[in-house]
């Protein structure tokens, strides 16, 4: 498939990131970056609930339940803006829009080339293990017409999981229906739009918010979110994680918007960024509850900072106590939701990757989860360190503060030698290394953009031809600038984390999972199996991803779930007890008619089920092979009457 189908993909997963969340916030007196960088999470939010809502009233999932929701948004807001925010003209952009253009379109073309030329082909896909459940997830969504957090786990457990963060598959599933492109197209464009759009412009809007508008750190800050393998692109080839990956991509917004709502001196229309806070925190916490603890704890400095102050400030004894006691009453809330909000006990099993100085090691050399150094970033954060400590302000304070919760959280995660400490930080991520480097990136990403703009205007001072730039720093030099930031920052660990993504999509004999023979097959399978009909197969040599490549629904649409009795018979018995009553009353309540037979091989060459019944298919006289591409072959079911 040629690149230019995947364009009006890429456009409706834009509108959906932008629209209904920019009419929240235009309408909110928002404008400029503010506008364009809390857009997406507000969308996010918008798709997350107007999704729970429709799940609870059995409204069927489609764009209609988020026009609905996004109208009754808007009109909030219009009735917000004139009753009880403050009256007056809406909030002015800058007037010299150069610097933001530069910080959102450079990262945008260089994560987009990266992606586009790893990704291969828009029909490719990440050949990860949980790729089989995001994918299919998707294609559940759609079959159900439900994309609930508290539905899309019962994909894989009859009983459903309490709570599963769905908003991905919300957002790539109402993709589908926008423009017609098969899930795994949808699938790549949001990852796209997220990865170059939304995740730049909220860093930028986080930075600008923390340090003020200077024109080189905007330009720095959007040029240095594609500066590192830790985010956005970890989290595409490790996992994947791709409810993360949307969660922290929200997060440097919802991280603006909190200090602005916790800044301690007077600010203008504070309520306003409250409420923008209370609506941002739905669309990260339902796109991963991980990124919500990441705003928790990445506020840690702003909630200390502002707390100090009240106590600083306060004029009596009691008054310090009342402030000192809320203090005290934040920790020991944060501890206790770092104990609550957290996967089960049996899945935070991840052991530490490094010894504790090496883990340092890495922070200090950009060069987290073992990717190599980049000696630009890690430069840029080192001069911005000791930049904010010799010319410290509130918000410099706030950025370097941010920086050293998302370090401290890495180092524990990576190599701490005490297991209970990391328990007690680090489970609500898993006790997993990479997702704490993709939120370390997104902790010291303001730190970066202050040393790489310290270190611009120490050059200038010392360069007396380039003096008079010192207080315009004119369109030339913006862009030359911008221009050398990306070229230095474009080295050997930006490279290896575009070769790890391309190595889980290129379809090779020697994939992870999926061969071009097996792709193949699975291309061919709405033309060789009914509606309806469900197919069998061993999930650990990839059938499963059957059903979100080819929308046919699959025995076994995930590597890890709730077999049920029926699967497990079909599963163990079937090629050579075909006739059973047993076996043809599983086929008769599980609506199985074909099994694909795929060669065992690539990553999951070991695994822990028992599909010994899926083994000699050719041999059996219970199934007849339907079709084969390569050793990839597909068989109907022959037994129990269900002839050909």
């Amino acid at each position: 498939m040629n690149w230019l189908a995947i364009v009006p993909a890429l456009l409706a997963a834009t509108a959906l990131l932008a629209l209904p969340g920019g009419l929240v916030a235009y309408l909110l007196r928002l404008r400029g970056l503010w506008l364009v960088g809390i857009a997406a999470p507000l969308s996010v939010s918008l798709v997350a609930v107007s999704s729970l809502i429709g799940g609870w009233t059995g409204i069927p999932w489609s764009p209609f339940p988020l026009l609905v929701l996004t109208a009754l948004a808007a009109l909030a807001a219009l009735a917000w803006s004139r009753w009880v925010g403050i009256p007056g003209s809406p909030r002015r952009a800058s007037r010299s829009r150069l610097p933001q253009i530069l910080s959102v379109a450079v990262p945008a073309v260089v994560i987009g080339f990266v992606l586009m030329r790893s990704m291969v082909s828009p029909e490719y896909f990440a050949q990860r293990y949980d790729n089989f459940f995001h994918l299919n997830a998707v294609q559940y969504v759609l079959d159900t017409a439900n994309a609930s957090p508290l539905w899309v786990g019962t994909m894989t457990s009859a009983e459903g999981l309490p709570f599963y963060p769905s908003a991905w598959h919300a957002v790539v599933s109402l993709v589908v229906m926008l423009s017609g492109a098969s899930v795994v197209v949808a699938n790549n464009a949001v990852i796209i739009v997220v990865a170059a759009l939304v995740w730049p412009i909220g860093a930028v809007l986080l930075t600008r918010t923390l340090v003020g508008a200077d024109r080189v750190v905007i330009v720095a800050a959007g040029v240095l979110t594609a500066a590192s393998p830790a985010f956005p692109y970890l989290p595409l080839h490790y996992g994947v994680l791709y409810p993360l990956f949307l969660g922290l991509a929200c997060l440097p917004a919802g991280l603006a918007v909190a200090y602005q709502a916790l800044r301690p001196e007077r600010v203008a229309r504070r309520h306003d960024a409250v409420l923008l806070l209370v609506l941002a925190v739905p669309g990260i916490g339902v796109a991963h509850p991980g990124a919500l603890i990441g705003l928790l704890a990445l506020t840690l400095p702003m909630v200390v900072g502002t707390l100090a102050d009240r106590i600083a400030r306060a004029s009596g004894g009691r008054a310090r106590l009342l402030w000192a006691s809320a203090l005290v009453g934040y920790f020991v809330v944060g501890l206790v939701l770092l104990q609550r909000v957290r996967p089960p006990a049996d899945q935070i099993y991840w052991p530490v990757i490094a010894s504790l100085p090496h883990a340092i090691g890495e922070v200090v050399s950009a060069a987290v989860y073992q990717y190599p150094i980049a000696p630009v970033l890690a430069a840029m954060l080192i001069i911005g360190a000791y930049s904010i400590v010799r010319r410290p302000t509130y918000g410099r304070w706030i950025v370097l503060g941010t920086a050293a919760v998302g370090s401290v959280l890495y180092i524990t995660v990576a190599g701490s030698p005490v297991e209970l400490l990391r328990t007690w930080l680090t489970a609500p991520w898993y006790n997993n290394a990479p997702r704490l480097a993709s939120l370390w990136m997104v902790a010291v990403l303001p730190l970066a953009a202050v040393g790489t703009t310290a270190l611009v205007r120490w050059m200038m001072r010392r360069a007396s031809r380039l003096r008079t730039f010192s207080s315009r720093f004119p369109v030339v030099a913006l862009v030359v600038f911008a221009v050398v930031l990306t070229v230095t920052t474009q080295g050997t660990a930006v490279r290896q984390a575009a070769a790890d993504i391309e190595y889980t999509y290129k379809m090779r004999s020697d994939a992870p999972i999926i061969t071009p023979d097996e792709l193949a097959l699975i291309d061919r399978l709405d033309e060789l199996v009914p509606e309806g009909a469900v197919i069998a197969g061993d999930p650990w040599t990839g059938t499963s991803f059957a059903y979100g490549l080819s929308g046919r629904p699959v025995l076994m649409p995930h590597l890890l779930m709730d077999e049920t009795e029926a699967a497990r018979i079909i599963n163990t018995r079937l090629d050579t007890d075909g006739d059973s009553p047993a076996v043809c009353d599983a086929l008769e309540e599980t609506g199985v008619r074909y099994v694909l037979d795929f060669d065992r091989g690539g990553d999951f060459m070991d695994n822990g089920g028992d599909f010994s019944g899926l083994d000699r298919l050719a041999d059996s006289p219970y199934t007849e092979l339907v079709a084969e591409e390569g050793g990839a072959q597909l068989f109907r079911i022959i037994s129990c009457g269900l002839t050909s």
